[in-house]
């Protein structure tokens, strides 16, 4: 009526699925490898990246003002301030040169620049730079608002600069 069975261990733990030690610990070790290899890549990577992303930050908001000079038929601004490495973004009414609270029309306000990255120089007047309604820089803003540029460093002493030329052409180098 009942059949006896035979008891086989081998036969049980041929039917059985999974990965063995062995498979886990290799997967584990090449996975340990690969990781030491990208993680120095990764993070000399990561500074240059900031420091790059700051820069196009700059360079962007720069081109925001200058078309936003055009479309107000105004005068457009951007001021830095190295001691906070912030900037802010804004349309100028007054005709002087500094963001004024109430008068000025604020477009951004104190951007901030990516961790460890520095304003560490700009060489236009007053820190600030400009665009007209024409999209060139004015020069009917006291003090003039010259050509120049916008240093930015990390702390692996990288350099970059923001250029704004005469014509109001924005170029990072």
């Amino acid at each position: 009526m009942f059949k006896k069975r035979l008891f086989c261990f081998f036969k049980i733990l041929k039917n059985r699925t999974g990965f063995t030690m062995v498979e886990v610990a290799v997967t584990l070790s090449i996975l340990g490898i690969l990781t030491a290899i990208a993680v120095p890549s990764y993070l000399s990577w990561l500074p240059r990246h900031r420091l790059q992303t700051s820069a196009r930050k700059i360079y962007d908001d720069m081109n925001l003002a200058k078309i936003q000079a055009v479309k107000d038929n105004g005068n457009a601004c951007i001021q830095f301030y190295p001691a906070t490495d912030t900037y802010t973004v804004y349309i100028d009414v007054d005709g002087v040169t500094g963001y004024t609270a109430g008068v000025d029309t604020l477009i951004k306000g104190n951007v901030a620049l990516e961790k460890d990255v520095n304003i560490t120089d700009t060489n236009f007047t007053s820190n600030t730079c400009g665009f007209n309604n024409r999209g060139l820089l004015p020069s009917g803003i006291l003090p003039a608002i010259v050509q120049g540029q916008v240093r930015l460093t990390n702390p692996t002493t990288l350099v970059l600069r923001v250029d704004v030329n005469a014509a109001g052409g924005i170029s990072i180098l």
